[in-house]
């Protein structure tokens, strides 16, 4: 089963906390990627996290905007189109020459503002820090 974090920065203007990167991490070998969609449900609480305690030592996926999505019978939950990850994935392959396994990618990392503006609603307050 999948692990989610959250990463939080300090705000510029008043030094509070405030969640900046959503973080599912699956272990390797544990992506699905022959399926067509995984939906991340928004149910706290996440487990917070500071920049510094981001592990470097994993290979991780950035999901852009275009590869979110809402399902119209999942309200609390956003999408991620596997098969356009892939597709990025494969084009970096081709045109930069990086060499990977997929089992090798343990986590996706999603920034706050593009699952808030996904979800159409403010998420912040689904990640507290606590």
């Amino acid at each position: 089963m999948a692990k989610i974090s959250v990463f939080y920065s300090e705000h510029p203007e008043d030094f509070h906390p405030v969640p900046d990167k959503l973080n599912i991490s699956f272990g390797p070998g544990n992506i699905a990627w022959h399926k067509n969609f995984l939906y991340i449900p928004l149910e706290a609480p996440f487990r917070p996290k500071a920049a510094e305690d981001y592990a470097d030592d994993s290979i991780g996926v950035s999901i852009h905007f275009e590869d979110l999505t809402k399902h119209p019978e999942r309200p609390n939950q956003f999408g991620i189109d596997i098969h356009s990850v892939v597709r990025r994935l494969e084009k970096l392959k081709y045109q930069e020459g990086l060499h990977f396994e997929y089992s090798d990618i343990e986590q996706f990392i999603i920034q706050m503002a593009d699952i808030e503006e996904i979800m159409q609603m403010d998420v912040k307050p689904f990640y507290k820090w606590r």
